[in-house]
């Protein structure tokens, strides 16, 4: 019946979906709701529209849903570049021997592997939680820099995560935590999948759509 539903994205983040009108709306909704990994995926390879960032001093990023300006800090003895958070900002502390192009990569690679380092012990704290209220286990967790995926479930229950989940509302953070868990249950997309999801995350939808329409925003 939903042969001729079809479902585009756009450079621009929009979700198009047609459908016959005489295709009922919740048929609609369970058509998109199996193609969610679908969407996702196609969403974060489209070309993001927001500005590059800079990675200079008061350049904003996010963390858990709020923005911290970058503050840097330079030292004279050349050093591994370290990010921390703290007074309100993102504090970047690398040699200032560097120059500009290898200040700029060191900047946005010290990001990169701060967040991977935080990711992996908030996500995993969230997963053990839900993986105990559920009943479940994992065999492992992995936190990567991927641009494809949000989160997946393998076969031999590893979860894997993007770390770029770690710049999202914490609610959003647990739907995505919360969908993955589930599919330890359930390895589909089906009915009792999206109920057991709703079941911890009666938001799904709210927390679904936040990540379609803002995922261009997480970048590093």
């Amino acid at each position: 019946m939903t042969s001729a539903t079809t479902i585009r994205v756009h450079p621009d983040g929009g979700v198009i979906v047609r459908a016959p009108f005489w295709l009922p709306a919740f048929s609609i909704q369970k058509f998109v709701d199996e193609k969610t990994d679908w969407i996702l995926r196609s969403l974060a390879r489209t070309k993001p529209s927001v500005s590059a960032k800079k990675y200079r001093e008061g350049d904003k990023h996010l963390y858990f849903g709020r923005e911290y300006p970058l503050k840097i800090k330079t030292v004279d003895r050349p050093t591994r570049t370290l990010i921390e958070l703290a007074e309100d900002c993102i504090v970047v502390c690398l040699f200032r021997g560097h120059s500009e192009d290898k200040r700029i990569a060191e900047i946005r690679d010290g990001l990169l592997r701060w967040y991977l380092e935080t990711g992996i012990s908030v996500i995993t704290e969230k997963v053990n939680v839900y993986t105990e209220k559920i009943g479940v286990n994992y065999s492992r967790i992995d936190i990567k820099k991927v641009s494809s995926i949000w989160g997946s479930c393998s076969p031999s229950n590893k979860l894997c995560f993007n770390r770029k989940l770690i710049m999202a509302p914490h609610e959003v953070v647990d739907y995505v935590i919360i969908h993955e868990v589930c599919h330890l249950v359930h390895r589909n997309h089906g009915s009792h999948f999206w109920g057991l999801v709703a079941k911890f995350d009666p938001k799904y939808k709210e927390h679904r759509r936040w990540l379609y329409r803002n995922h261009s925003l997480l970048s590093i």
